[in-house]
């Protein structure tokens, strides 16, 4: 019956999402509507000659890290291929501040003398894997240069419920080399939180639990990580776009929040010194993927050292402009990054060849006559891999300009082959909605948005909740790619968009990570054979920026946008509350000596410490209310925006003028109050470890600082920004309706 039950489900859910093929899109009329698929027709035809596979190869067949000479070739490549296929192109140059570390020693003191390996081995079959001319060793960028001698710890993925258990069993990391896992959170977060504990120097491996032979046969039998994979990665530089500042960095040798030395091993060199540790066995928790017992340690001494030259790199953006027909002055804007760790074939080559594919076909419609309404954008950027450098810089010089022409944004990165992930503002939906629902997929022939509708009642089954009904709701973006200052920092509406297997949108995935064998041959074997996935990536991208350019009303539908807003408020609400009474709980059992009395002997572990319980009530019923006539408003344009027919072109200027008020009424000009470079009220990236997205997050950082004023100022802001998006939505509606406002 449950399966019956599921299979019913599945239909209407099916039937609601899906549009009829011959349906008006969104923000298009009928007429418009049907050159808009003879366009998306023709561009599909174009596709199918595209030379993926050579283009590929090109791209990989030499390490891109910034700096390196293929990276740089690379960029002259796409800049020419443009410039070829009728795009107005240029290449906008930026210095940067680089710390690639040319000394990295690990090793034990004491023991074996073991010493870690920061190469990784050739692989059969796969030759670039046997190439050593400009590839980077396994490391942190950025890392403080540093040498100390000091004994290793092992604290699991570093993050602090870790050093809450580790404080537990009578330990400190102080003056102590941390070892820690690669998953949790980003690599950015645990060297400063060791740092805060004291600790003198930090390891970070990949634990096979994650991505190792836990997962399945690895490289080259299967795509798993090897024990000698080593996951490469950036701990982040703010400063390095300001010259000043840079230079300051470049004479200390470390950036002004992080001054420990820290590097990156593989799990089969991490084995040697967990199995050196002793001491303590480890809370069950904490155990990961090798074979062995994992202890806490904190004896065995290890020498840690890095040095690195801290020099200049001059990134290559490359910046390619099909100017519109109709409204030269809105930007549709499509981006990916073309630099990586070493080859770069999963993240983010096979992305940027689909750029390459889609450039081509437009550039060729374009030179027949057939132009896109507004003006494309298409960019490569560079940097990404160091910190989302290479778009920072560009938004930061243009940022006047985009502020005025940008509409949207779309994001590619890492990329393979199965299931369509969407990441982005929920009024975006329909847009994806209706592309998924016009693309077949290669290994089922069902469409597209059939399997983005099965995953999602799956994963419901799986949790045992109720299978959803109704449309795909986009998860807001945070961070780790380049539409970061584009979604947070302007407020352009934006889109990040890659198919995978993953279950949870999880970019770590990838097998192979920022490896060496992120090659070519490992993607044809394991990524996408036969590339029929960046194909339909192509043609989903081609749609998604072709729809919002040509499209007479922008594509934006706003029920979901103010049903996700409300809710963000119950999550942010549920969370403080949630804090607060578990605080008074954990500290009630501290007084009453429940902890004392319930710990098992053997253990030996002592009392959790007290929690900080301050609250004051911060009430969000005035934003609530704003949420529920947001929600009025945007029901009734949804509805008029459906049943609307031709629409006088003065009054769609002025549609899509309050449409775009809707997303600048939550930019705060001068930055949230907590981390000014973050400006839209209604997301930011996670500040709490391993949160990928803060919801609300001036209310909700100032709440988790306790900082009660500042949570009631942002409160009334938010609530504020709500009633002009109201105000914004409801001018449209009238505009639709045919009436004057």
């Amino acid at each position: 019956m449950r399966a019956f039950m599921l299979a019913l489900s599945l239909t209407a859910t099916a039937a609601v999402a899906t549009p009829a093929a011959d349906a008006p899109l969104v923000g298009f009329t009928p007429a418009s509507s049907v050159a808009e698929r003879e366009t998306e027709r023709r561009v599909d035809a174009a596709l199918a000659g595209a030379d993926l596979d050579g283009w590929l190869r090109r791209l990989t067949s030499a390490p891109n890290h910034v700096g390196s000479p293929h990276n740089d070739e690379n960029a002259r490549f796409i800049a020419d291929s443009l410039r070829q296929w009728g795009w107005d192109v240029q290449v906008e140059s930026t210095r940067v501040l680089v710390a690639y570390p040319t000394v990295q020693k690990l090793g034990l003191l004491d023991g074996d003398g073991y010493a870690a390996d920061f190469t990784e081995p050739a692989v059969a079959g796969d030759a670039d894997t046997a190439r050593r001319d400009g590839v980077l060793p396994g490391m942190e960028a950025y890392s403080p240069d540093g040498a100390v001698d000091a004994p290793m710890i092992y604290v699991n993925e570093g993050l602090a419920k870790d050093y809450a258990d580790l404080a537990r069993t009578g330990q400190s990391v102080a003056g102590k080399v941390v070892l820690v896992k690669s998953s949790g959170a980003g690599r950015w977060v645990k060297p400063r939180l060791a740092q805060q504990h004291g600790a003198a120097g930090v390891v970070i491996y990949s634990d096979p639990q994650a991505d190792g032979f836990t997962k399945g046969e690895v490289y080259p039998t299967g795509a798993w990580r090897t024990p000698r994979t080593v996951q490469r990665g950036t701990l982040g530089i703010d400063s390095v776009l300001d010259a000043a500042s840079a230079k300051t960095i470049q004479a200390a040798r470390h950036t002004d929040d992080l001054s420990i030395p820290v590097v990156t091993i593989g799990y089969g060199d991490a084995e040697h010194f967990l199995r050196a540790l002793g001491g303590r066995v480890v809370p069950n928790r904490w155990q990961g993927g090798l074979p062995l017992t994992y202890h806490i340690g904190g004896e065995a001494r290890v020498h840690l050292e890095v040095r690195s030259p801290w020099e200049w790199r001059t990134l290559h953006n490359v910046i390619a402009t099909l100017r519109g027909s109709r409204y030269p002055d809105e930007w549709v804007i499509r981006g990916v990054h073309h630099d990586a760790w070493v080859y770069g074939a999963w993240d983010p080559l096979a992305g940027t060849t689909a750029l390459l594919a889609e450039a081509k076909a437009i550039g060729e419609l374009a030179k027949a006559g057939v132009r896109p309404k507004r003006t494309l954008v298409f960019a490569s950027w560079d940097g990404e891999e160091l910190g989302i450098l290479g778009s920072r810089a560009w938004t930061e010089r243009h940022a006047a300009e985009l502020a005025k022409k940008a509409v949207f944004y779309l994001n590619n990165d890492t990329t393979g082959r199965g299931l369509l992930a969407a990441q982005g503002d929920p009024s975006i939906g329909a847009l994806v909605d209706g592309v998924a629902a016009d693309l077949s997929d290669p290994e089922t022939g069902a469409s597209v948005q059939a399997r983005r509708l099965a995953k999602r009642a799956v994963d419901a089954d799986e949790k045992g909740r109720e299978v959803p009904a109704g449309p795909v709701v986009l998860p807001r973006l945070g961070t780790g790619s380049d539409y970061l200052a584009f979604a947070h920092r302007l407020g352009v509406p934006s889109l990040h968009v890659r198919y995978g297997y993953d279950r949870d949108g999880d970019e770590e995935s990838v097998p192979v990570y920022h490896s060496l064998y992120d090659t070519y041959a490992h993607y044809q074997r394991f990524g996408d054979p036969g590339l029929a996935y960046v194909g339909l990536l192509a043609k989903t991208n081609a749609r998604l920026a072709l729809r919002v350019a040509n499209a007479d009303v922008l594509p934006w539908r706003f029920t979901v946008f103010a049903q996700a807003l409300g809710r963000d408020i119950d999550r942010v609400q549920a969370g403080a509350t949630k804090a607060h009474d578990e605080a008074q709980r954990h500290n009630a059992l501290l007084a009453d000596g429940s902890y004392r009395l319930a710990e098992v002997a053997y253990r030996q572990l002592q009392p959790p410490s007290r929690v900080d319980d301050a609250w004051q009530p911060v009430d969000l019923d005035a934003l609530r209310a704003a949420q529920r006539d947001l929600l009025a408003a945007a029901t009734a344009y949804d509805a008029a925006a459906d049943a609307s027919g031709d629409i006088p072109p003065a009054d769609t200027i002025r549609i899509n003028r309050h449409l775009r008020e809707v997303g600048d009424a939550y930019l705060q000009t001068e930055g949230l109050p907590q981390r000014r470079a973050y400006r839209h009220l209604l997301q930011a990236p996670g500040r709490k470890e391993g949160e990928d997205v803060a919801p609300l997050p001036g209310i909700g950082d100032a709440i988790d600082a306790k900082a009660w004023d500042e949570a009631r100022d942002e409160t009334a802001l938010t609530v504020e920004a709500t009633r002009k998006a109201t105000q914004a939505l409801q001018r449209a509606t009238v505009l639709l309706a045919g009436r004057k406002p």
